[in-house]
């Protein structure tokens, strides 16, 4: 009996140990990337919970919460006296940090910032808490002395942070104040669990190869390696720090998606939609006859043949949500650019303000083509973002977010309802006008 009490007793003991080992430690769970949740230099991911929404800007940190069930916007920060201003007491605002994205992950929003101080440029990873109680600095990844340089946006291939599987990949960029061209760039990787820093290939990466276009998948982080004369389409394992190089079409445009563990799209020249499939190495360029393609209007001097024409105007991007593939024309999902005014040949006629947008199956089959404009939900046009979570599509724009379901989106029915309105600084086309 005894020797008992004296197994239940280091047990309950042991029980103990264990409960104040854990007091105060947050669990960090395990996420995967979401590559179709899209993300540029100016919007963020959609970030929602069982309970609302969390939005922010970039640039100068404000972060926000939409209360779903009171239909109320409010700033990030539980502090009833607090106004907000950016100084330290606050936990939605700063003033300290120039902002470049923030990230829903593992119940927390990570956010990739600078701080300048009086003798460097310091990149940090931030963390706030989703009750507004805290903002906190979890690691400075970089810091270089400010003398000289300056931190900038490479806009031309999207470099966004990447969350995947416990890492984080954290870009860069810096340029000579005087000359643009002139610098250096890279990615750290940071482990969430045991905090250790390393880098995807050298730290100072000149800029005769850019590493962008990241995205998470299973137990690879893919991105392309942009070159003067080619683009070469790489994945880092994340287990081992491996990196493997594919095989692509010559004319890899540097624009692709990863569809499944076996399966990539991506774009060749301009109009050319490609498969490549990683077990047996094989290319294969897709079928686009099916698709609807652009009206451009010409003028050829003769009146026996029609004025205008039936043509691609290039495939812009591509983007799978594990079910379906979305190819762009005149539009990117993952820049800042928005729907291009398209020209045309014709003056009489308008410029073409509208995406076209194919919907394929992920073998490639053809299933839908239609046209989306930001006019047609707006009333007017302006710059938009589509991301694909779940089963609903969500468009958001400078002011207001919008959803309607991906099974009436797919059907071309894209009827966008207004989800909740956003107070932070976003480019609006329509406000610069």
């Amino acid at each position: 009996m005894g020797r008992i009490k004296k197994l239940l007793a280091a047990a309950l003991l042991l029980c103990i140990t264990v409960c104040f080992a854990g007091c105060g430690e947050e669990k960090l769970v395990s996420e995967d990337y979401v590559e179709s949740n899209c993300r540029n230099s100016n919007m963020n991911a959609i970030m929602k919970t069982d309970t609302g929404y969390y939005y922010s800007q970039n640039g100068s940190l404000s972060l926000h919460y939409y209360d779903a069930k009171n239909g109320k916007n409010m700033y990030l920060c539980n502090k009833p006296e607090c106004r907000h201003e950016g100084d330290e007491f606050c936990a939605a605002t700063s003033d300290k940090y120039q902002v470049l994205e923030t990230v829903l992950y593992s119940g927390n929003l990570y956010i990739n910032a600078i701080e300048k101080t009086e003798t460097q440029y310091e990149y940090k990873l931030l963390k706030a808490s989703l009750d507004g109680s805290a903002l906190s600095e979890v690691v400075t990844y970089l810091a270089v002395d400010n003398i000289g340089v300056m931190p900038f946006i490479y806009n031309e291939y999207p470099r966004c942070m990447v969350m995947h599987r416990n890492k984080a990949f954290l870009p860069y960029s810096l340029c000579n104040t005087n000359n643009e061209e002139i610098g250096y760039m890279g990615t750290a990787i940071y482990d969430m669990e045991s905090g250790e820093v390393t880098f995807l290939g050298d730290k100072e990466q000149g800029f005769e190869v850019k590493n962008c276009c990241f995205t998470g998948y299973g137990e690879y982080l893919y991105y392309v390696a942009v070159q003067k004369y080619k683009n070469e389409l790489c994945r880092y394992n994340i287990i081992d720090g491996s990196v493997e190089k594919f095989e692509l079409e010559k004319g890899f445009r540097g624009v692709y998606t990863v569809v499944d563990d076996n399966t990539i799209f991506y774009k060749r020249a301009q109009t050319d939609l490609c498969g490549y499939y990683i077990d047996t190495k094989e290319n294969v360029i897709f079928d686009s006859k099916d698709w609807f393609g652009i009206v451009t209007y010409f003028d050829d001097h003769s009146e026996n043949k029609p004025h205008y024409g039936i043509s691609h105007a290039g495939i812009d991007d591509v983007i799978s949500d594990g079910e379906y593939v979305y190819v762009a024309e005149n539009y990117s999902f993952k820049t800042n650019k928005g729907v291009n005014k398209y020209p045309v040949a014709d003056p009489s006629q308008e410029s073409l303000d509208f995406a076209e947008i194919t919907v394929l199956d992920k073998t490639g089959r053809f299933l839908n083509s239609f046209r989306l404009n930001s006019k047609q939900v707006l009333g007017y046009e302006d710059t938009f973002t589509l991301h694909f979570v779940d089963d609903t599509v969500y468009m958001q724009t400078p002011f207001m977010v919008y959803e309607c379901s991906k099974e009436d989106f797919v059907a071309g029915n894209a009827n966008f309802k207004e989800v909740y309105s956003q107070d932070i600084g976003i480019y609006s086309v329509k406000e610069n006008e």
